[in-house]
């Protein structure tokens, strides 16, 4: 933003006397940059957008120098400058030890280092946000504030009454209401300078329930930026979309379709952003502030390999629990690499989605306890939580990648993760699954990594292909004798495909794992048990089928917990069901929807969990998801099959 002063312009006379001083002491190579040169490069590099990696490179170069060591004051200002570069590029926890380390002696400095002071407690703050410390992030920029005069406050200001004005009090409107009376009384400041700062102060007003007033001030922001035009800047896209929700709020659907049509929203050809491979709202936990009933607009951005570097919540109908926790899932979302690079560049630097929360978590997979299996034996063998563990799927796979190419156990694992991430392409997944088992071999691993090697591109196999590709590791005599190993295979042999009948073995492939040595409340013993109730239904032995589920212990309410999903049987969408109001502003989007499935196959309690653009296709969607069905499953009394499923539904102009 314009208010934030530029690090070029910093008074730093008396640094740059003491770097000349460390370069006498060590005099440059003939046609050597000198010392002082160097940090004149690598802070003008800090000060350029896009350029945090150089001037990384370049303050690292001089602390190896040896000049950060003769001079505390040169190590705290290298530290301090490095450190908000390390928080730009995403290196958050390096960055905050830098800035810390460093900023007590520019402090001690007074108004010579005050701009360093200041930026530097904003990018603390900024990290702090990023981790979900609110009340860490309030108080960095509190110090910015504290240490800011005229138009140097407006920056802390807005980032003060971005985090808090999801709670409600009345400290988020002060703060932005200060903001808008500096812009608008400070001679010089253009137009477009003032609608920045209103599109907050309205931003703020929407989530206070104000909606009139935001209404209003958002209208007059748009027309200091100059109207609905064709050629957007970031700051046009956000107050454009903020009048659309604001649209919305005061019932003005059409206006709110027309701010979105000039956001661009929409308008991506082959729908990329609806290809993410791990797109999962947060669950819903009313007790801790996150009801089902909240709706939430965010904001992120996406880096080209895939992984999500940065997010803001716009709005939302709950409070600051809620914006926390659908921020929170969005910084676990991945998309392959060429889906991201498919989208614009402006839509990836900003681009924002509506969420609702889950309100019930997928069943764990069948091959969860084989998974578990094998993360004891890599324990066992004391390797440890992979540095990967929490990392989202696109910031992972580099890792798991270097992992590969290690020896012994340690590469195993590597490799097995590769193998089944979805990110990776399928030559490549193919590929390391083979390594993966030759190593496994080598390394006497359980055979529970054969199973879940066995299918390492299963969701791309049709029927036929991915139950052979079962049957024959389950031909081999070590899987077939572990029993988690081989009860694994065999449901995930009988399982219901989508265009594939259930194998005419389904029963006999069954039978086996309920006798397994396992104990009564086993989930692979009662998806088994939940398995045979099914089949024997559909062969109209109704006794059977009861006879198997009330093996299970279950109550109606608990089955979903525990069944394998239905397959889907048909879609249940046409090019009927494309809105005619999307279709008449050109708008191509996508739905996430969330929804149960009953016992005869049909949907239930069908509800739009992500949707891009905002409010679009959501009844659309919904109509889609009625009209799907799904194989029957036998469930006492009529109840659910399959409760939490999520499919996503993709609207793209002829």
């Amino acid at each position: 933003m314009v208010f934030l002063p530029q690090q070029g312009d910093y008074k730093m006379l008396y640094l740059l006397a003491l770097l000349a001083a460390g370069q006498a002491a060590a005099p440059a190579p003939p046609g050597a940059a000198s010392l002082q040169q160097r940090f004149d490069a690598a802070s003008q590099a800090a000060a350029r957008p896009g350029r945090c990696e150089e001037a990384i490179a370049g303050f690292e170069a001089i602390e190896r120098s040896g000049a950060a060591r003769r001079n505390a004051l040169v190590a705290a200002a290298i530290d301090v400058r490095k450190g908000r570069c390390l928080v730009t590029v995403g290196r958050d926890a390096e960055g905050e030890t830098a800035i810390k380390r460093g900023l007590p002696q520019l402090q001690a400095r007074g108004a010579s280092f005050a701009d360093d002071v200041r930026e530097a407690n904003i990018m603390l703050g900024q990290a702090a946000v990023r981790r979900s410390d609110y009340d860490a992030a309030v108080a960095e920029y509190q110090r910015a504030l504290d240490g800011s005069e005229g138009t140097q406050r407006i920056l802390p200001l807005l980032l003060m009454a971005q985090t808090l004005m999801f709670d409600h009090d009345g400290r988020a409107l002060r703060h932005a209401e200060e903001a808008r009376t500096i812009v608008t009384t400070t001679p010089g400041l253009s137009k477009r300078d003032v609608a920045r700062v209103q599109t907050i102060y309205a931003r703020v007003l929407l989530n206070e329930g104000r909606d009139k007033e935001a209404y209003a001030v958002l209208r007059d922001s748009l027309a200091k930026q100059g109207g609905l035009g064709l050629k957007v800047s970031l700051d046009d896209i956000a107050t454009r979309s903020d009048l659309a929700i604001a649209a919305l709020r005061n019932k003005d659907v059409e206006a709110a379709r027309r701010y979105l049509v000039y956001t661009g929203a929409g308008r991506m050809k082959d729908q990329p952003f609806s290809r993410a491979v791990d797109m999962e709202p947060p669950a819903c936990n009313p007790a801790a502030g996150v009801k089902p009933e909240d709706v939430a607009i965010v904001e992120f951005t996406l880096d080209t390999d895939g992984h999500v570097s940065d997010v803001t919540p716009i709005f939302t109908t709950g409070g600051r629990a809620s914006a926390i926790a659908f921020t929170e899932a969005v910084r676990d979302w991945s998309w392959k690499p060429e889906d991201a690079k498919a989208i614009p560049l402006i839509f990836r630097a900003s681009t924002r989605i509506e969420l609702r929360c889950l309100r019930a978590p997928e069943a764990p997979s069948i091959f969860t306890p084989s998974q578990e299996v094998m993360n004891t034996w890599f324990d066992s063998r004391g390797l440890g939580r992979p540095a990967w563990a929490d990392m989202p799927e696109a910031r992972a796979l580099p890792l798991q990648r270097t992992a590969a190419d290690e020896a012994g156990i340690a590469g195993l694992r590597g490799m097995m993760a590769v193998a089944l991430s979805p990110l990776a392409e399928r030559k490549e997944r193919e590929a390391m699954s083979a390594r993966a088992l030759a190593r496994a071999a080598e390394v006497g691993a359980p055979p529970a990594a054969q199973v879940l090697l066995s299918g390492y591109d299963m969701k791309n196999y049709d029927g036929a292909k991915y139950r052979a590709a079962l049957r024959q590791t389950l031909a081999d005599p070590r899987v077939a004798a572990d029993p988690i190993s081989a009860a694994t295979l065999r449901l995930a042999i009988a399982a219901p495909r989508y265009k594939a009948k259930p194998p005419a073995d389904a029963l006999a492939l069954l039978e086996p794992v309920i006798a397994a040595p396992f104990p009564a409340n086993h989930p692979l013993k009662i998806a088994a048990l939940l398995s045979k109730a099914d089949v024997l239904a559909q062969a109209r032995d109704y006794a059977g089928a009861q006879a198997a589920f009330q093996q299970t212990g279950l109550t109606a309410e608990q089955c979903s917990l525990f069944g394998l999903t239905p397959a889907l049987t048909r879609a249940g969408g046409g090019s009927s069901d494309y809105p005619d109001a999307a279709f008449q502003f050109g708008f191509e989007g996508w739905v996430r929807a969330e929804f149960d499935v009953t016992a005869d196959g049909r949907t239930a309690t069908q509800r739009a969990v992500a949707a891009y653009p905002p409010f679009i296709f959501n009844d659309a969607a919904m109509g889609v998801v009625r009209g799907a069905r799904f194989t029957s499953s036998y469930r006492p009394e009529g109840a659910l099959a399959c409760s939490g499923q999520q499919r996503a539904i993709v609207f793209s102009m002829p």
